[in-house]
């Protein structure tokens, strides 16, 4: 074999898996300049030139800006190119692990979804269920200023913390729900197994009464009245608070009337 052997801009670009605009672009800014040009301006590139292709178009998918790139390469040195790769290496760890949070918080929307399916919204049940930990946000107050912060914060931390984007719920308290103030919400909560992330709120083992709502929960009181109902044959009164978690949302159907929300109350 010949110590270097040389490509058309076409079968470069093919070989890397990129098009020739590229090819062009970089040689125009000067970050990987073709090995020569012959008498009609054809650009030629070398097999030696792979590993530089594949580092760029690497650091590209970590979203390093072009003009970086080149100054690496340009500046390079063993010091540099530990301190460099290094920093790059912890970042596709970082990368690695948000991804990985992110198809668990997808799967788990998948789980939950195929769940609903199976289940039957015009029963209601009676079930014992173990302890339980919640992410829960602070208290709100009515106040829209201050409870827009408060959700604002807590969502944040669902999304980038916790990566429960899909199991966020809120509390109706005891007192309003038997007062029938169904509106009157008093936190958001999260379920998660991010145990050591930051402080939970521990749900106790016991029994709870699981219902359904079908429809936007402007009309939930209908459904209120068939679990009122329920806990007076049963003989069961409201232990603590209650939970409310949109099973069936915008992102499983197309009509807010087609949406479901999962009643869970802890009785005794």
């Amino acid at each position: 074999m010949k110590s270097e052997i040389f490509f058309t801009t076409g079968e470069f670009a093919n070989m890397c898996e990129v098009n020739k605009q590229t090819l062009f672009h970089y040689d125009k800014i000067d970050l990987l300049k073709p090995a020569y040009k012959d008498d009609k301006g054809y650009r030629y590139y070398s097999h030696l030139q792979l590993d530089t292709m594949f580092l760029i178009e690497s650091l590209k998918e970590m979203e390093t800006p072009l003009k970086d790139i080149k100054d690496f390469i340009d500046h390079t040195n063993p010091d540099r190119m530990i301190d460099f790769f290094q920093k790059k290496s912890t970042q596709i760890t970082e990368k690695i692990t948000h991804l990985k949070n992110l198809q668990t918080s997808i799967d788990k929307k998948v789980t939950l979804t195929k769940e609903v399916l199976e289940a039957d919204f015009n029963e209601i049940t009676l079930r014992e269920v173990e302890t339980e930990y919640l992410y829960m946000s602070q208290p709100l107050i009515n106040d829209d200023d201050y409870d827009r912060a408060i959700i604002s914060d807590f969502y944040h931390t669902c999304m980038y913390t916790l990566y429960e984007k899909y199991s966020i719920g809120a509390v109706l308290s005891k007192e309003s729900c038997e007062d029938r103030h169904f509106d009157n919400i008093t936190h958001l909560f999260a379920r998660t197994k991010f145990m050591d992330s930051i402080p939970l709120v521990k749900k106790e083992a016991g029994l709870e009464v699981i219902a359904y709502h079908i429809g936007n929960y402007d009309s939930v009181e209908l459904s209120f009245d068939k679990i009122f109902n329920y806990l007076e044959v049963n003989n069961l009164e409201i232990k603590s608070d209650v939970y409310l978690e949109e099973i069936v949302d915008r992102l499983v159907v197309a009509k807010p009337e087609q949406y479901v929300t999962k009643i869970t109350i802890p009785v005794r």
